[in-house]
């Protein structure tokens, strides 16, 4: 699941609200991770396209305001390819990045800087890392990947016909990269998308919320995404809200499309 959670693209990002006391019965003849499954299976695609603005807001009020593209693809064996790149403002147009997300292995993720122009090798393991300089991070828009993470129920109160489900890291390592402790998902049980989420730092403080708005059908097939989606940083008093602008999905992009040569490409 995207964390996002979509990439949906990482591009989601999956997400979800809640007080999380205590694990609570299940309530749907589903477990835990067949939800997180089913998920995935509605944010699933081979490709796809869209056009974001991103406003920022800080503890003042001061806005800023960013807009670019992104695409993602998935391979054949599940890995997946996004390329994104920055339309305005003027100051970052053309700054693009390039993440490769790996299955069972570390994350690859480019940087190109036209000023520069040079590209930089981000660590793929500083997953905690802000994306972009939005309250959203890197592990926040990448795929979820359910054999490193333990889930159960959570108490659900404030959303009607939703789930809840704590996601915790399972290993070692997913403990160590990870900025969470934990995270709280609130998926709608009849689309199965992640509708808000919860996101708790390694100290247990409740340190982000997220929500996701406005779905609406992108295709014949029945898929379904939110075109508008808030991060909201309660620590620092931030706020970051993607708004999109039209998905285009399954129209047979090609992963060589997305690669380091097409990064540094002039647009």
């Amino acid at each position: 699941m995207k964390r996002m959670i979509h990439t949906s693209l990482l591009l989601a990002l999956a997400l979800k609200i809640v007080a999380v006391p205590v694990a609570a019965a299940a309530p749907t003849a589903l477990t835990p991770l067949a939800h997180i499954e089913a998920n995935m299976r509605a944010e699933a695609s081979r490709d796809e396209t869209t056009r974001v603005t991103i406003t920022l807001k800080n503890a003042q009020g001061k806005v800023q305001e960013r807009i670019l593209h992104w695409t993602t693809v998935t391979l054949a064996n599940d890995d997946k390819r996004s390329l994104l790149y920055f339309d305005r403002p003027k100051s970052i147009e053309g700054t693009g990045l390039l993440t490769h997300e790996n299955k069972g292995k570390e994350d690859e993720r480019w940087l190109y800087l036209p000023a520069l122009q040079k590209t930089r090798r981000i660590s793929g393991s500083d997953k905690s890392d802000t994306f972009m300089g939005t309250d959203f991070s890197y592990e926040d828009l990448v795929t979820e990947e359910p054999e490193n993470y333990d889930y159960a129920f959570a108490e659900a109160s404030d959303c009607t016909g939703c789930v809840a489900i704590i996601a915790t890291p399972k290993n070692e390592k997913e403990k160590a990269e990870s900025g969470y402790a934990k995270r709280v998902l609130m998926l709608d049980t009849t689309t199965h998308m992640v509708v808000a989420a919860e996101y708790y730092n390694k100290s247990g403080t409740h340190a982000k919320s997220f929500r996701a708005s406005d779905f609406r059908p992108v295709n014949s097939a029945g898929a379904i995404r939110p075109f508008r989606m808030e991060m909201v940083d309660l620590i620092n008093q931030h706020t970051t809200v993607m708004a999109f602008d039209g998905y285009q999905i399954d129209t047979g992009v090609v992963a060589d499309s997305i690669s380091l040569r097409s990064l540094t490409q002039v647009r």
